[in-house]
């Protein structure tokens, strides 16, 4: 892609699993919560936070609520804790160079993830990126595969291509590829989402699969 190329073109990422390691931030929302509990109710939780953080899908808010004699009809509230805590998660290095390379030469590094408007712009801001504009499922009331937030990034800011890197095959490349987007998935090591194909239709997969972030800024630049 040439330079004048790169100038008319808009980068779009997802956020969870893709510019950082969602397990990361599960870890960091059930210390929040655990040591929480530890200080309010003087109990003793690092067994039950350790076994949390490597059975996350359980109920382990009602874990530690009971191992701290706290009453269960708080799971809700202490659940808003965990979404709304400021998370310990960061990006690599590579990352990092990679969107400042980006950032610069591209016509816009733009963010498109699902979830809760306020726990996405919290993440965005842990991880230094508050600066990139971020199409929030919550904020549009849709989640992908819907293409109403692709279309929304082309008409708030028309180029000549646009790419999405993401991660899971089952929803992340659906709506770029039927509005002729270059989709860019990213195998992760241990990802949250599964990227088993066996079962995704061709209509639902990356033009390219990238190891590294070196590969996309080879593939782009």
């Amino acid at each position: 892609m040439t330079i004048s190329d790169l100038q008319q073109t808009v980068v779009v990422f997802d956020l969870d699993d893709t510019l950082y390691s969602e397990s990361d931030y599960v870890r960091s929302g059930i210390r929040h919560v655990g040591t929480w509990l530890e200080k309010l109710c003087g109990a003793d939780l690092q067994a039950q936070i350790a076994e949390a953080i490597v059975h996350p899908k359980e109920d382990w808010i009602g874990r530690l609520c009971t191992a701290a004699n706290f009453p269960l009809a708080a799971k809700e509230s202490l659940l808003w804790m965990y979404r709304l805590h400021a998370p310990e998660i960061s990006l690599t290095a590579e990352c990092k160079q990679m969107l400042d390379r980006l950032e610069h030469r591209c016509m816009r590094v733009l963010v498109l993830t699902d979830g809760r408007g306020v726990t996405q712009r919290i993440k965005l801001q842990a991880l230094g990126l508050s600066r990139f504009r971020a199409y929030v499922s919550e904020d549009y009331q849709s989640e992908k595969p819907d293409a109403l937030r692709f279309r929304a990034i082309e008409q708030d800011y028309p180029a000549k291509s646009y790419f999405y890197v993401g991660d899971n095959p089952r929803k992340d490349f659906i709506a770029c590829n039927a509005l002729g987007w270059t989709g860019v998935g990213l195998r992760g090591k241990g990802a949250i989402h599964s990227q088993d194909l066996s079962n995704v239709l061709p209509d639902a997969l990356p033009n390219y699969w990238i190891d590294e972030w070196h590969e996309l800024l080879e593939l782009l630049c």
